[in-house]
Order: structure tokens, then sequence, then C-alpha cells
């Protein structure tokens, strides 16, 4: 069983613009990046590849084509990922499991027969890619887990990560001075 996860370095994590400077956003991106990295290795999944190059579908396309094997498409913004989640996700009885993100996103995808399938992660890509797979005959399993769905993207997806996270991307965070602050019985970060 394989995982593909797709990571760009550059412009990474562009909406954290208003709390962290570039390098900080690269540095944030590569570190989320090894916590679904160290998922994996402690989940049932024997092997992963790190897309660097093309478009996001361009890339995922590309390479679920030439797989011939179940496959786990996995976004590299998931930080808060267990191997559990992970486990769960590729032992569920369907062919295509669909695990969505916050506002219409798809934050994995487990395929059984991945060269079958094609991905579409523009707009509602959790939409696009559950009428792909409708279209296509394929069985459907939608996998609900508010760790899995909850990527970061915006600087208040940050507060999920400082309140749960153990994980590099959590340290990182705190090294670099983002904090909670609280204000009306709500959590937000600021930086120091």
């Amino acid at each position: 069983m394989k995982a593909i996860i797709p990571f760009k370095k550059k412009n990474a994590k562009s909406r954290l613009s208003p709390l962290l400077s570039q390098s900080e956003r690269v540095m944030f991106a590569e570190r989320m990046l090894e916590d679904v990295i160290r998922a994996l290795k402690d989940s049932v999944v024997d092997k992963y590849e790190v897309l660097t190059e093309g478009s996001l579908n361009e890339a995922i396309n590309g390479a679920i084509r030439r797989i011939q094997e179940p496959t786990l498409v996995i976004m590299p913004d998931l930080p808060l990922i267990q191997p559990r989640h992970i486990n769960e996700i590729v032992s569920a009885d369907a062919d295509v499991v669909i695990a969505p993100g916050k506002g219409g996103g798809t934050n994995a995808l487990f395929l059984q027969e991945p060269h079958r399938f094609r991905v579409d992660f523009r707009l509602a890509s959790f939409l696009n890619h559950l009428g792909i797979a409708r279209d296509a005959g394929m069985s459907v399993y939608i996998y609900d887990s508010f760790f899995v769905s909850t990527d970061m993207d915006e600087p208040e997806d940050l507060v999920e990560l400082l309140i749960h996270g153990k994980g590099t991307a959590a340290m990182y965070l705190r090294e670099i001075g983002v904090t909670l602050e609280f204000d009306q019985g709500r959590a937000h970060v600021k930086k120091k």
C-alpha cells in the first residue's frame, strides 16, 4: 500500500502571510510534512512518495495513472493526523474513501484502484471527487474526522494546532512566538 503527498515549497501557505514571513511559512510547511510522514511511517502504509513537480492535479493524476496498488493521496498540511486515522481510512470498505476538508476541500483520498480514478482539486474538490467516483461506478465512504479535516490554510486554523498538536509543526509555531490569546471565550493566535 502506497501514499502520495503533493508538496510545494514555492509560495508555501501564502494565506498565512498576515502572521508568518515567507521563510517561516516554508519552514512551517516542511514541519507539517514531517508530521504527516511520521504518521504514515507509524501506520499500515508501507511506502510513500512526495510529489514536488507540476500542478496539484497534474502531479497526482500522473502518479495514480501508473500505480497498480491501493493508494492514499494525502495533503501535506494535516499536522494533526495520527496513524490511527490513516489506518481507519485505508481499511474502510469502499472503492474510494474521501476525507473532506473545511470549505468543501479534500484532505485525503484512498483509492483501491487508483488508475481508474482522476483527481480534481479545483474549487469544491470534495464534490468533484464524489462525482468522479459515482460517475465511474465506484463505491464511496466519507471519512469524517475533526483532526483530518483540519488543514492549516488560514491564521485561525493555527488555533487548533496549538491546542491539539504535539508534533514538529506545533513545536515550530511555539518556537517562533506564535501563541494563543483568548477574547470573549474564543481562542485566537498572535505572534510575539
